[in-house]
């Protein structure tokens, strides 16, 4: 895995197709990262997502992919995984020679795209996270079978506003998508279970959600500034015969490492089981 980070640039132009959640975070990235309202276009069949994108970002919109594929230099592909087949057929032949095809959609391999897209297209797979939201996200990239360094490095840029974005390669997608493409879930059910517990022990819940929230926040803010791992930065709060790590001690009896351990391992059994349902 490598770092992924390139410097915008200012000469191409980016159609977003799909303008739901997703999608709107990678236009507004773009935006931050530099590019300008007339070279990014957003396309989607919702005319209401597609006004309050334009009022936020001054963006140009349509309601047709292919009009929008047909004058990008680089296409994001942010259409929902079910109707990935539909939308490719709807644009594809609109896409020019050297348009790169970044797909930010699950479970669908770069092989998926290039059956569908003109000879030669490069594709690069992206699998970003919802923190992206707010810039904050952490999002791997992927090179398909004809994506160069330069693609890549292109791509990366799109997506730098975004949060974090490092290189992998396709096999390690899945992985990748267990781990941070679902964890912001994993890390929300794990605060509502602290909140819980801070209420049964009789905090009231605005309290107990108040403190929740913000001892993660600063724990997050610590784990990343610190030049100690979360190993570590655990022990130095788990005093021998402490009271956390009486709590440590009881998850870990409780099964907390291989609740986790097959948690993931669902997510990623599930991810290879939609391939094969989308691709068929």
């Amino acid at each position: 895995m490598t770092d992924a980070t390139a410097a915008p640039a200012p000469t191409t132009s980016i159609a977003v197709l799909g303008g739901g959640v997703m999608g709107g975070a990678i236009a507004a990235g773009a935006r931050a990262a530099g590019w300008t309202a007339a070279q990014v276009t957003v396309a989607d069949k919702n005319a209401d997502a597609l006004a309050a994108l334009a009022s936020a970002l001054g963006v140009s919109t349509t309601q047709d992919l292919a009009e929008a594929a047909a004058g990008a230099d680089i296409i994001v592909f942010a259409v929902k995984p079910q109707d990935a087949a539909l939308a490719l057929d709807a644009f594809a032949t609109s896409v020019r020679p050297g348009t790169i095809l970044l797909t930010v959609a699950a479970g669908l391999p770069s092989s998926f795209y290039e059956a569908r897209l003109p000879a030669g297209t490069p594709v690069v797979r992206a699998m970003p996270n919802t923190p992206a939201l707010i810039g904050k996200g952490a999002t791997a990239i992927a090179p398909g079978a004809r994506a160069t360094p330069a693609h890549m490095a292109l791509a990366a840029s799109v997506l730098s506003a975004t949060g974090l974005v490092v290189e992998v390669e396709e096999d390690q997608i899945v992985a990748v998508g267990t781990v941070s493409g679902s964890g912001p879930a994993y890390f929300y059910a794990f605060v509502e279970a602290i909140i819980e517990s801070g209420i049964a022990e009789g905090l009231e819940r605005k309290l107990a959600t108040e403190l929740a929230i913000q001892t993660f926040i600063g724990a997050a803010a610590l784990l990343e500034s610190s030049e100690e791992g979360p190993g570590e930065l655990r022990a130095r709060v788990s005093s021998k015969g402490g009271t956390t790590l009486a709590a440590l001690g009881a998850m870990s009896d409780a099964g907390l490492q291989t609740v986790v351990a097959v948690g993931l391992a669902a997510a990623a059994r599930r991810t290879r089981e939609m391939a094969v349902e989308l691709a068929g």
